[in-house]
């Protein structure tokens, strides 16, 4: 199975509505528009795409399912808020896999998603690997036997717009 993990795109500051009303910049969902021109080149097959409850990854997700996802299922999942365990995205993705999924996509924050990079490389909770806004990674989970993958791209936003 093929994960594709995305990391939201560049957000408000801080407001009265608080972190999770945070919506996208004008020029955060450009350079998210402009980064699809790469995701249509290398991602292949989304059958589900999880995203984080907050406004700024629900928007993310929307630009993502619109460009390289139109026909995935998409689940709210707080698995990937930015203070979430990574391990609890692990058995989230470990479920889709057992269902037989050949692609999903988790859209959220960081910390989060570099935790969860790490350990899906890894194995380790131990092994953040950082994230910048908009960027993407690629894993490749060969094998349900073990959640450890190899790590197929990473593109920041300037990359897969440039692709």
């Amino acid at each position: 199975m093929i994960v594709y993990l995305l990391r939201h795109g560049i957000a408000e500051d801080w407001s009265r509505g608080g972190d999770a009303q945070r919506a996208l910049t004008e020029e955060g969902v450009h350079r998210l528009q402009r980064a699809t021109i790469g995701w249509k080149r290398i991602i292949e097959h989304v059958d589900q795409v999880f995203v984080s409850p907050l406004l700024r990854a629900q928007e993310t997700a929307a630009i993502f399912c619109d460009a390289v996802a139109t026909a995935a299922e998409r689940v709210e999942s707080a698995t990937l808020v930015p203070e979430a365990r990574p391990i609890a995205a692990l058995e989230m993705i470990h479920c889709a896999q057992l269902e037989g999924r050949r692609g999903i996509a988790c859209v959220g924050h960081e910390p989060n998603l570099g935790g969860l990079l790490g350990l899906l490389l890894t194995g380790s909770e131990r092994s953040a690997i950082p994230f910048k806004k908009g960027m993407l990674a690629v894993v490749d989970l060969e094998s349900s036997a073990s959640l450890t993958g190899r790590l197929v791209a990473a593109l920041s936003q300037r990359v897969a717009a440039g692709l």
